[in-house]
């Protein structure tokens, strides 16, 4: 082939790869501008995929779909999850009459209780439901509940005719700040979850991430598509850096195991402003009263109530096994509950026994019960139960 050949090939291989070069540029400059005219209120890409599992809920605000099978997702971890007619997380779809041939037992609590991230088989709901397999146990928890909802909840489905003989309730640290902030009741008394508006940063209920969130580059703040990829690109980065994160990152202020983090720190320390108008102490005084209005309800009813409580990892690290979660409803519970779970003796003998406690109980750069920390809860509950 000659010289002059050459070049005019490849004069041709350059022309064509700059005309295709364009054609694509050209095709996602109007992509992006149909994308903008379209969806002027922000990114499609980005918006919150639909959860079909949660619901909302007229009554208690919200809770999880009935008879649903599919799968959820908590961090990296990815989960297969029932609920039965009822709405209540199970074994497998099934069916619920609402009276029972056999005693019925209804756990009801918030994320801990759900047990997210864990198959119903390793949670300590469907742990405790195969020790005792002559018992009907139900499961209500579902995330972000507190009193408010446990009273709300337990009062719609009694009121429904559900009939059960025991309910126990497993109070978790994080709901006195929901008390505070997040459920109200309107003029008409219907419970309403509101927006979790602490108004600073430092009262955020998510905790610090370990890899900050970069400044937007000037093609992300223009482009759908390069926002999008932005974002996946930060995503990756993060999981790897909370892979490798130590505790020293994770104890850094306002982070997921640091002292400072708000929304547990309310047993061992008075400095918080991070509960509202309300404050800590009248936070209490509120999830109290919830708490006395469900117990005289289920009295009314011939219901016996248990309560529960279990640690964070801000209790391990920074309070006592006597914390202030534990002594609040001990004595709230004298003259009113049937049993009272208390497992931070459990949890702080099995730190003193393991050094890399965190780790083994909890997801690690998280403050909830992995497998390994829910069969701790179990265990205690089963011993404790028989």
């Amino acid at each position: 082939m000659s010289m002059s050949s050459r070049k005019n090939s490849t004069y041709k291989l350059f022309r064509i790869l700059f005309i295709n070069f364009g054609l694509l540029l050209s095709l996602v400059v109007v992509a992006e501008i149909v994308l903008h005219l379209v969806y002027k209120g922000g990114n499609p890409f980005l918006a919150p995929a639909r959860n079909e599992l949660r619901v909302s809920d007229p009554h208690y605000t919200h809770g999880l779909k009935p008879n649903f099978y599919g799968f959820d997702a908590w961090g990296s971890n990815k989960f297969p999850i029932f609920t039965n007619s009822l709405g209540f997380r199970d074994a497998a779809v099934r069916s619920v009459p609402m009276t029972a041939d056999r005693k019925r037992v209804v756990f009801i609590g918030d994320s801990f209780t759900e047990s997210l991230g864990v198959p119903y088989e390793q949670s300590f709901v469907g742990l405790f439901a195969q020790a005792f397999p002559a018992l009907d146990v139900l499961n209500a928890g579902v995330s972000s509940y507190a009193p408010s909802v446990y009273y709300e909840k337990l009062k719609y489905f009694l009121d429904s005719g559900l009939i059960f003989d025991e309910a126990v309730v497993y109070i978790d640290i994080s709901d006195i700040q929901d008390e505070a902030i997040l459920y109200s009741y309107d003029k008409n008394g219907a419970l309403q979850m509101g927006l979790f508006q602490t108004g600073s940063e430092e009262c955020s209920p998510v905790p610090r991430p370990p890899l900050p969130r970069p400044e937007k580059r000037w093609w992300e703040k223009v482009s759908y598509v390069g926002e999008f990829l932005g974002q996946m690109r930060y995503s990756a980065q993060l999981g790897r850096a909370i892979e490798q994160a130590s505790f020293e990152d994770f104890a850094k202020s306002r982070s997921v195991y640091s002292r400072d983090y708000a929304r547990p720190s309310w047993t061992y320390s008075d400095d918080s402003s991070c509960y509202g108008a309300l404050g800590i102490e009248a936070s209490i005084d509120k999830a109290k009263k919830q708490m006395d209005r469900l117990h005289e309800l289920l009295s009314s009813r011939g219901i016996a109530l248990s309560v529960g409580v279990y640690p964070w990892p801000q209790q391990l690290l920074y309070d006592g096994e006597n914390s202030r979660q534990a002594r609040l409803w001990r004595d709230w519970c004298a003259g009113k509950c049937r049993r009272y779970f208390d497992h931070f003796p459990d949890f702080f003998q099995y730190k003193a026994q393991n050094a890399d406690f965190l780790k083994s109980l909890y997801f690690w750069g998280d403050f909830h019960f992995n497998d390994r920390g829910n069969e701790l809860l179990a265990r205690q509950l089963i011993k404790n139960y028989e």
